[in-house]
């Protein structure tokens, strides 16, 4: 049992007091910066750069014996990526549990891992590999870790390092969105540490991926300024939707009539299935929410929580 991911759990308790959350939350950040200060002592996060850079072989090929054993298989539909001596961040759509390892095959080149689960990647057998490879862990609930986090990335793209970054923040198990709202921390992170930017789109049909890489994305030609980077981070999101679009067109077609009822729902359920300590209500209080932008749940909530009743009959009327 992930004793830290099973305290993480019991804070999303909706019948909590205010005094019981709070309570609760020390209690959870308290093991949390305890555990990850064990674990940043450990001899593989004590590593140097050059000395993880020259793991890396081993590295994916643990990775490369895991994917098989797993029955995992991949193909990359494209790759865009122009040659460059400037440090790189693999901003890459995220899917599930599995899509770091089966991208890591696909990109080959080494890498810092930003990740902000390690209430539920520590004790479990992935951990040392990306301890290993090299990893940056930050805690999205502490504004000064996210800080640090960000400090962190930044001296190490200077030190001519890369980094695999997923500016959705979360799974991406929405239903109409090729890519969630992304979170603009990358782009003030790709300026700062002189890095350029290559977008990756995945996409997982049962243990098969699907991987499209694009094209350098440069965030020097725009401003930096909020509007500028507004621009930026949505250019980025945009540039990752059409390589998810192009990844859909080469699939197969498939008609309507073929979908099977319930399709989607087995879907996220798979996903789900992936990482027990993952739930929709987690992923969606992981999930960007852009000022001035309703999202759907939040928009027919009042009407989903409504009793039939000859009063608002006419609410259900279909046209």
């Amino acid at each position: 049992m992930n004793i830290l991911a099973e305290k993480l759990k019991k804070l999303s308790d909706k019948s909590l007091s205010v005094d019981e959350y709070t309570e609760r939350e020390k209690q959870f950040l308290r093991l949390y910066y305890d555990l990850r200060e064990k674990e940043d002592n450990r001899l593989l996060n004590k590593l140097t750069l050059k000395q993880k850079q020259a793991l890396h072989g081993i590295i994916l090929n643990i990775y490369r014996v895991k994917n098989r054993l797993g029955g995992f298989s991949y193909e990359v539909i494209g790759d865009k990526r122009e040659q460059t001596m400037l440090p790189r961040i693999f901003a890459v759509t995220h899917v599930g549990k599995f899509d770091i390892e089966v991208v890591s095959e696909a990109v080959r080149e080494h890498y810092y891992l930003l990740s902000g689960d390690f209430e539920h990647i520590q004790g479990i057998v992935d951990a040392p590999f990306l301890a290993m490879n090299g990893v940056i862990y930050f805690n999205e609930r502490v504004k000064e870790d996210r800080r640090a986090a960000s400090k962190k990335m930044i001296a190490h793209l200077k030190n001519k390092g890369n980094l695999l970054y997923f500016p959705e923040g979360t799974w991406n198990l929405s239903p109409n969105l090729p890519v969630l709202p992304c979170y603009w921390g990358i782009i003030d992170v790709a300026r700062e540490g002189g890095a350029v930017i290559i977008p990756i789109a995945a996409e997982q049909y049962g243990k098969h991926f699907v991987i499209n890489i694009g094209r350098n994305f440069h965030v020097a030609e725009y401003e930096a300024t909020t509007e500028g980077k507004a621009d930026a981070i949505a250019a980025l999101r945009d540039v990752l939707a059409t390589l998810k679009w192009e990844i859909w067109e080469h699939g197969p077609i498939v008609e309507r009539s073929r979908i099977r009822e319930g399709e989607w729902k087995q879907y996220v359920e798979d996903r789900l299935h992936e990482w027990p300590y993952f739930t929709m209500d987690y992923i969606n209080s992981m999930t960007y929410s852009p000022k001035n932008v309703a999202r759907p749940q939040d928009v027919f909530a009042p009407v989903m929580e409504l009793k039939w009743k000859k009063e608002t009959a006419f609410l259900f009327e279909k046209d």
